[in-house]
C-alpha cells in the first residue's frame, strides 16, 4: 500500500529555506534571455538571410549589448559584494550551473559589446581610430561563438533554478527549456521591434514572424509540460496569486497574442505591417518578463508548501 504523502513538517516548520533572492535575479534573468535570443537572431540573419535580412536585423547585435551591460551589476548587486562575483570566476566548474552562468555572462558581454562596435564602425558611426580597432573584430568567429554563449545564457537560468529543492523549480525538468524557448520568442521580438521602428520591408519581417511565432509555440508547449510534470507543485503559480499575471501576462500576453497578431499580420504590408509587428513585439518581450517573474515568487512561495516539498523527496 502506498503511504499518504505527509502534509507537515517539524513542529509546522517549513520543509526547506524560503529563497532569500530578490528583484534582481529575475530582472537579470528577463535581460540575459533577450540579449542572447537578440544575438542569436542577428547571427541568424547575417549568416543564412538575404541582404536586406542582413540589414535590416542587425540592430539585434546593439540589442544584445544593451541587455547584457546591467547583467553584472545585477548579478553582483544580488550576491552582495563583487569579490563574490570575481571568486566565482576563479575555477571554472561547468557542471555547476551558478559558476556556468557567470563564465557565461562574463565571456559574452564584451563578445556582444565587440560585435554591436563593429556594427557601428560598419554604419561609420565610430571615430576612424575605433573604426580600425573594430576590423580586428572576426565577424563569423563572434557571431557564432556569442551565439553559442547566448543560448547558453538563455537556458541556464531554468537549470540553476530547477537545480534547487524548491518544488516548484525542481519538480520538473523542463524550466531550462522553457526559459530558453522564451529568451528565443523575445529576443527575435526585440528584434523585430527595432526592424519595425526603422521602418524596415516587409519581407525581413514576414520572416522573422515565423521565427517568432516558432518560438512562441515552443514556449507554450513547455509551459503545458513543465505545468503537467510539476503537478500540485504549480499550484503557487497557477492557482494563487499568481495566477492571474502567469495565465494573462506569461501566457496571454506573451505567446498568445503574439501568435495571432503574427497572423493577421502575415496578409498585410507597410504601416499595418510595422504597427502588428510592434504590438506582437511588446506583448513577447513583456510576457517574457512576466513568465520569470511569476516563476520565480510563485518559487519563493512553494517553498512553504510542506507538502509538496515531501512529495519533491519521495
Amino acid at each position: 500500500m502506498r503511504e499518504k504523502p505527509r502534509e507537515h513538517g517539524y513542529y509546522d516548520y517549513p520543509v526547506v529555506k524560503r529563497p532569500v533572492w530578490t528583484w534582481e535575479v529575475p530582472v537579470y534573468f528577463w535581460l540575459g534571455g533577450i540579449g542572447g535570443g537578440a544575438f542569436i537572431t542577428s547571427s541568424l540573419a547575417q549568416r543564412f538571410g538575404s541582404d536586406e535580412d542582413a540589414r535590416s536585423l542587425a540592430d539585434g547585435f546593439y540589442v544584445a549589448a544593451a541587455a547584457l551591460l546591467p547583467c553584472t551589476p545585477l548579478l553582483i548587486m544580488d550576491l552582495g559584494r563583487p569579490d563574490r562575483f570575481h571568486h566565482m570566476l576563479r575555477v571554472f566548474k561547468p557542471v555547476s550551473p551558478m559558476n556556468l552562468g557567470a563564465w557565461t555572462l562574463a565571456t559574452f558581454t564584451p563578445v556582444a559589446l565587440a560585435r554591436a562596435a563593429a556594427l557601428a564602425a560598419d554604419r561609420g558611426l565610430l571615430p576612424k581610430v575605433a573604426a580600425i580597432l573594430t576590423d580586428l573584430v572576426p565577424r563569423g568567429l563572434t557571431e557564432l561563438g556569442g551565439s553559442v554563449l547566448g543560448i547558453t545564457l538563455a537556458g541556464y537560468t531554468g537549470v540553476l533554478l530547477a537545480a534547487t529543492n524548491i518544488p516548484l523549480w525542481a519538480k520538473s525538468k523542463l524550466l531550462g527549456g522553457l526559459f530558453t524557448a522564451s529568451a528565443l520568442a523575445s529576443g527575435s521580438a526585440a528584434v523585430s521591434l527595432m526592424a519595425a521602428l526603422r521602418s524596415a520591408g516587409d519581407g525581413p519581417l514576414h520572416r522573422l514572424s515565423k521565427i517568432e511565432s516558432a518560438a512562441s509555440l515552443a514556449e507554450l508547449a513547455l509551459v503545458a509540460g513543465y505545468i503537467g510534470q510539476s503537478g500540485r507543485t504549480a499550484r503557487p503559480l497557477t492557482a494563487q496569486r499568481r495566477a492571474l499575471p502567469f495565465w494573462l501576462g506569461a501566457v496571454g500576453v506573451g505567446a498568445v497574442m503574439p501568435l495571432l497578431l503574427h497572423r493577421v499580420a502575415a496578409k498585410r504590408s507597410g504601416v499595418r505591417l510595422r504597427r502588428l509587428t510592434t504590438l506582437a513585439s511588446l506583448g513577447a518581450i513583456g510576457g517574457s518578463l512576466a513568465l520569470r517573474w511569476t516563476v520565480f515568487e510563485a518559487g519563493k512561495e512553494s517553498a512553504n508548501d510542506q507538502a509538496a516539498s515531501f512529495e519533491l523527496s519521495s
